[in-house]
């Protein structure tokens, strides 16, 4: 059972030896939410840790020295980039490990998101959420995302996504969060 107190949960920069951590929340995390049909080349994207690594800002969300967390923020000229406009930061992949569902690794992970727009002078957050993920669109509205379909979009046939948008508190402290 997953411990349920969010402030034993911290946020660090990504390192090399978490990347096969990340692969494999990501894609357990997708398959769980039954965002992942089989045989899907998109597998290999949220497999992909190391470009992210690479190509954007790479986080993690860990318990003790377990990482049971990811996600990735996305800046602009990043090739993860999607909708993110200026004065936003936009994260992607947000992946929680199954076993740590509803212990508050998420509200971390968007914290740190949150504390990454702050120190760059950003006024909102935003990601895209596919439109057959309720869990994921519930979970983002009850922490006060809103929707803005004009900014909707569909990367492939069948595949539409849902643009979401939240205002960043300017002075709200957030869960613990360290970096390393």
């Amino acid at each position: 059972m997953a411990e349920t107190d969010p402030e034993r949960t911290s946020v660090r920069s990504a390192r090399e030896a978490d990347l096969d951590a990340i692969s494999r929340i990501s894609v357990a995390a997708y398959e769980r939410a039954g965002q992942l049909e089989p045989g899907s080349a998109y597998r290999a994207v949220l497999a992909d840790a190391d470009g992210r690594y690479r190509n954007a800002t790479l986080l993690v969300a860990q318990r003790g020295e377990q990482v049971v967390g990811t996600v990735t923020i996305c800046p602009g000229g990043s090739p993860y980039a999607e909708i993110g406009r200026e004065n936003e930061v936009e994260f992607r992949f947000l992946a929680v490990d199954p076993d740590h569902w509803g212990a508050g690794v998420a509200d971390c992970l968007i914290a740190a998101c949150e504390d990454q727009a702050r120190r760059i002078g950003a006024q909102a957050l935003t990601i895209c959420v596919r439109d057959n993920n309720t869990g994921a669109a519930a979970m983002y509205a009850a922490r006060g995302f809103v929707r803005v379909p004009e900014r909707d979009w569909s990367p492939l046939p069948g595949v539409d996504l849902m643009a979401l948008t939240r205002v960043v508190p300017s002075d709200v402290p957030g869960p613990a969060v360290s970096r390393g």
